[in-house]
């Protein structure tokens, strides 16, 4: 049970750091990319960041959490981190994410790092806490 709590902080923390690095590439000018709506996506990134970190640490502190919510959080933190490691690595082929294509490699820095390598904590840590779920009632 403690290691399901700690890795659910560390996903939490993981999903806010990637997050912030999204919501402060919307601020540095990604706000402004008429292509594809990508600053849309970057601001619903970071605000789907501090959703599902809500999520994962809420039943840490709070027992009567519904079982719907102990397994809805870590479900949407491998998806929001897969999602957003594809949009990463796809905005730097020819083609793009949506039409557009980033700088190569993990540039912008240091935001790239602040996003990429979280989110595969998010990813691993979120499918671990999904892996020890044992027992779930969704009534």
């Amino acid at each position: 049970m403690q290691l399901s709590r700690t890795l659910r902080i560390v996903a939490a923390v993981g999903a806010l750091i990637a997050g912030y690095a999204h919501i402060s590439l919307y601020n540095d000018g990604y706000s402004d990319i008429p292509v594809g709506n990508i600053g849309e996506q970057f601001l619903l990134n970071a605000v789907g960041a501090v959703v599902i970190a809500v999520g994962l640490v809420v039943p840490v502190f709070v027992r009567a959490v519904p079982a719907l919510v102990r397994i809805a959080a870590p479900a949407m933190g491998i998806v929001w981190g897969a999602v957003s490691l594809l949009a990463f690595f796809v905005a730097r082929t020819e083609t793009g994410w949506f039409g557009f294509v980033d700088m190569s490699g993990l540039n912008p820095s240091p935001e790239a790092q602040l996003s990429v390598f979280p989110e595969i904590v998010v990813v691993v840590t979120c499918a671990i806490v999904l892996a020890r779920v044992r027992k779930v009632e969704l009534v």
